[in-house]
């Protein structure tokens, strides 16, 4: 087996083969930082970041850029509207784009998109930036007019092979700017690299006496943010289909002449959110803020949802749609919460798993990974945990599938239940089966682990500890409320059972009586 990914710039599936066989180097296009996050780059991130998760549970090492676009026209109308709310004044645009990065990383986290070895803002890389322009200029692939520097395109044969844009497909005023295509420009698809600021705009020196000062155009920010920090040649580019035509596009332009060809190894584009067809703007109300999403639904549950839809394919989103997937997931939650309630009741040593495992550089290729394997698939449940280990492999492994693999999950959990998983006193087995369903699960961005059952991977989770027990600090509450209701129930007193169990039906508990005992969990 081998992992396969869509190259946006063959247009095909093509093996996976990172230049270093130990380490995955990504570079992710972020938020340009005039407004919060929103359910479609909710959408993006999350791929990226289960992108990541396979990643390295197959063995690889990823370093992960993404970057901030912190200086663009629409940062500084925001601070100008902040200004004038505030009496007057300059400025403002470096407290806009830090706080959007605050809300951003905030929003990450509560997704639990696991933070990137490097957060990169443009306005920290200008001398990169302008250094990049120079050189363009240099190399007869930029001109200057009126001290903006412009990228000619014509000087690129490729320009339009990775989007499929060529150039005798572009009419002169396609930007809707004709005067400016026919008067500054050579060719109507030239794009800016560097402008000129006016007096009130941030504006930063290039010692270039035809363009002396001024700010970067945003397609030459990505091109030497991503060089510096990963090489003249990485793995992985990507961002949303969005990024695709023309930003994309500009910056292998832009690039390719400076650090050859491929200057990127893969590109990978997930597509769009849609909202049953209504395109989602601010003027029609209908964006919805991450603070919003996880109102009425949990983290898991939308990490789920998007793992439902491939990611090359548009995800119709809706709230009913959110919740319909939701429900089924609940069989997913149910199995864990049952499975993790057995074993929190033994002692600690009666559910270790017995098995010595080698590393997994000693271990043939095809079974290093995951680097547990060897204690998933111990016990009652091992053939289960193997079929379910070799069916996960194979979806991801085929340009990240994870409807199939989702589809694996829901067949493992049902032969958990079909063997027997509520009643067998096994705990050994339980665990090997409870620690095999978590792991699989923490691929999908869903973080459902208890740190008293899998610290290894609790220590991977947002954050580290209870990181899937979110309910912990309530638990011997509840479980004496039960308790007490037992009691009741067992001296007749059914009007205080019922009383107990309507208490914790309205705080959101959901008490359900077996013959092995009363079982509950947080329902919504």
């Amino acid at each position: 087996m081998a992992l396969s990914v869509f190259n946006t710039r063959t247009r095909q599936l093509e093996p996976f083969v990172p230049a270093d066989r130990h380490v995955v180097r990504i570079y992710t296009c972020g938020l340009t930082v005039y407004s919060a996050m929103h359910i479609g780059h909710a959408r993006t991130y999350c791929f990226w970041d289960v992108f990541r998760r396979y990643l390295e549970y197959r063995g690889w090492h990823v370093l992960s850029v993404i970057n901030y676009t912190d200086i663009d026209d629409r940062i500084m109308t925001r601070a100008a509207e902040r200004a004038e709310q505030a009496g007057g004044g300059e400025g403002g645009w470096l407290e806009v784009a830090e706080g959007i990065i605050a809300t951003f990383r905030r929003d990450c986290r509560a997704l639990r998109i696991k933070d990137y070895a490097a957060y990169t803002r443009a306005t920290d890389f200008i001398d990169a930036q302008i250094d990049m322009i120079k050189q363009l200029i240099d190399a007869g692939h930029a001109y200057v007019a009126n001290g903006e520097v412009f990228y000619d395109v014509q000087s690129f044969p490729r320009y339009g092979e990775l989007s499929g844009n060529r150039l005798e497909g572009q009419q002169a005023g396609a930007s809707g700017r004709v005067g400016e295509d026919l008067d500054r420009k050579r060719h109507p698809a030239d794009f800016t690299l560097w402008k000129p600021s006016s007096p009130s705009q941030p504006s930063w020196p290039t010692g270039a006496a035809q363009w002396p000062q001024g700010r970067p155009g945003w397609h030459i920010e990505c091109s030497a943010m991503s060089t510096v920090m990963l090489g003249r040649h990485f793995d992985v580019h990507g961002g949303a289909i969005d990024n695709l035509f023309p930003h994309h596009e500009n910056e292998v332009a832009q690039s390719e002449p400076l650090c050859g060809h491929p200057w990127v190894g893969y590109w990978m584009h997930p597509e769009h959110l849609d909202l049953r067809g209504i395109k989602m703007s601010k003027s029609l109300g209908n964006v919805i803020g991450i603070p919003d999403l996880l109102v009425d639904h949990r983290y898991d549950e939308i990490r789920w949802f998007f793992a439902s839809t491939h990611y090359r394919t548009k995800l119709a989103f809706a709230p009913d749609l959110v919740s319909a997937c939701a429900e089924g997931f609940k069989k997913i939650t149910r199995a864990v919460k049952i499975l993790g309630d057995r074993l929190r009741a033994v002692a600690p040593e009666a559910r270790v798993i017995p098995v010595a495992s080698p590393y997994a550089s000693m271990r043939p290729e095809d079974r290093s990974f995951p680097r547990e394997r060897g204690a998933f698939v111990y016990g009652a449940f091992g053939a289960a945990s193997a079929r379910l280990v070799e069916r996960f492999i194979g979806a991801m492994d085929y340009d990240l599938g994870c409807p199939q693999a989702t589809a694996a999950l829901f067949d493992y959990v049902g032969e958990l239940f079909a063997g027997g998983m509520e009643t067998l006193d096994d705990p050994p087995s339980a665990m090997a089966a409870y620690r095999c369903l978590v792991r699989h699960l923490y691929v999908l961005g869903i973080e459902v682990v208890d740190e008293a059952l899998y610290p290894e991977l609790a220590a991977d989770c947002m954050p580290a500890a209870d990181a899937g027990d979110a309910v912990a600090p309530y638990r011997a509450v509840i479980d004496r409320l039960l308790e007490l209701r037992i009691d009741a129930r067992k001296s007749k007193d059914f009007a205080r059972a019922d009383l107990i169990r309507d208490l914790l039906k309205a705080a959101g508990v959901a008490v359900e009586d077996t013959p092995g005992g009363a079982r509950w969990e947080l329902s919504r």
